[in-house]
């Protein structure tokens, strides 16, 4: 742009002797004001809503001791603008074993009834209250468990807070592969879990023994960040 062109435009505005100036500022300042407050509004709308995409995975690694190793996974994308904490982040997986009806429950709505009890936790390491997953960052969230080769379905529920009285479930179902090695009777010597994650289960009960994660103590808020 030449001289003259700047020249041009600035002969458009009044010079600052000149009685519109004081007006023409004023108007220049409220619509800054405007946009900045405009700005803002955007943004605060932006972070009160979670733009986070979920999903959930179970993966079967393999067989040993008439169990299959299996990978439970919940994969959080965060495709907001603002980072978000994780808060509750749990998890459970039941199981319809062979010799069970397939029956529904009116405590699922009508759904399929898991009824055994595989195992259950959280996903947020034990000592923090609660994970952080940045914008732009996809996380994964993984926990090894282990499934009685007697079981042919499987069910994995997966739930957390990301604000205050704001919650969001994730669900997988899948079938239990064939096992190259059905075994003839369960076998009592090897115990259906040892940890508190998979509480002990008793031959010829489909529920679980024991309630898990009894907290004994406040932790300390620690942050767990993925980004």
């Amino acid at each position: 742009m030449t001289p003259p062109n700047w020249n041009a435009i600035g002969a458009m505005f009044p010079t600052a002797d000149s009685p519109l100036a004081v007006p023409v500022a004023g108007v220049c300042l409220a619509v800054l004001i405007g946009g900045l407050l405009a700005y803002r509004r955007y943004r605060a709308k932006e972070s009160a809503y979670a733009h986070i995409e979920t999903s959930a995975e179970i993966s079967f690694i393999g067989q040993q001791d008439n169990f299959w190793v299996v990978e439970l996974k919940a994969i959080l994308n965060n495709k907001g603008k603002v980072q978000r904490r994780i808060y509750g982040f749990r998890f459970d997986l039941n199981a319809i074993h062979m010799e069970d009806a397939i029956d529904v429950s009116r405590k699922w709505g009508g759904q399929v009834n898991f009824a055994n009890e595989i195992a259950k936790g959280s996903f947020v390491p034990p000592g923090y209250a609660y994970c952080v997953v940045g914008p732009s960052v996809t996380a994964t969230y993984s926990y090894v468990a282990r499934v009685p080769q007697w079981a042919t379905f499987l069910v994995l529920h997966c739930w957390f807070e990301y604000n205050p009285g704001f919650s969001h479930w994730i669900e997988k179902a899948v079938q239990v592969p064939p096992s190259t090695a059905r075994p003839d009777r369960r076998s009592e010597d090897a115990p259906f879990a040892t940890s508190d994650l998979q509480p002990g289960r008793s031959p010829g009960v489909g529920a679980p023994a024991d309630p898990a994660f009894a907290m004994h103590r406040q932790p300390e808020p620690r942050e767990l960040r993925d980004a």
